[in-house]
């Protein structure tokens, strides 16, 4: 009975690399092949690379590596976009030093059959089963995804994010004109223009001059 699977792999460049590849794999370069090694070994090679519980870890690797066949379904989110990727194990479980993938020592063959955006209206009650933080998980109702993927469009390539188109630079904001200083005012006392050397309060000079002078 086949099943189906979801599987976080990462973002569009390690898709993308084991798309070409016909690959379906996961990483874990510091787990050997998984078929030469227990549970508790597997678990400390991991504990060896990561700081966190090492179960969770192991136990996404076993589902891979034991539980999954060909013929399962697996879907796959883009970490950093806005699509999921459909494809068929095609494969036993294999392990490689030097994968033909980088990085994915533990891989199987796969069929990609391509990838749907995530606002499709049918995905969207299926969404927090697969957003899910496991690495790998299994999903209920294999035939109903099949009969769904059957009917559906599915794009061979990444669809094209809309750009925003970019914003108008803001006008600057017209300053106020600047008030005019005000008028200096007059002086209270000057100095006679005549022959008296005085001073007298302006309001008393005529023409500068003092009673006196005038």
């Amino acid at each position: 009975m086949r099943r189906s699977w979801v599987v976080q792999i990462g973002g569009a460049d390690d898709i993308d690399r084991l798309r070409r590849a016909g690959r379906i794999g996961l990483r874990f370069g510091e787990v050997g092949n998984v078929r030469d090694l227990t549970v508790q070994q597997i678990e400390q090679a991991i504990g060896s690379v990561h700081s966190g519980p090492a179960a969770p870890l192991r136990s996404a690797l076993l589902r891979f590596t034991g539980d999954m066949h060909p013929g399962d379904l697996v879907i796959t989110p883009n970490a950093g976009g806005h699509e999921l990727w459909f494809s068929v194990i095609g494969g036993p479980y294999e392990y490689s030093a030097e994968p033909d993938v980088a990085q994915h020592h533990h891989s199987r063959e796969a069929e990609w059959l391509g990838c749907l955006d995530r606002s499709t209206a049918w995905l969207q009650h299926k969404l927090q089963y697969i957003d899910t933080p496991a690495m790998v998980v299994e999903l209920t109702g294999t035939e109903w995804w099949f009969e769904k993927l059957s009917s559906a469009t599915l794009l061979a390539e990444r669809p094209p994010r809309p750009v925003a188109p970019p914003k108008a630079p803001r006008k600057p904001r017209a300053s106020a004109p600047a008030a005019p200083p005000p008028p200096p005012k007059p002086p209270e006392h000057l100095l006679c223009a005549g022959q008296c050397g005085l001073q007298w309060r302006t309001a008393v000079l005529i023409d500068g001059l003092c009673p006196d002078c005038r």
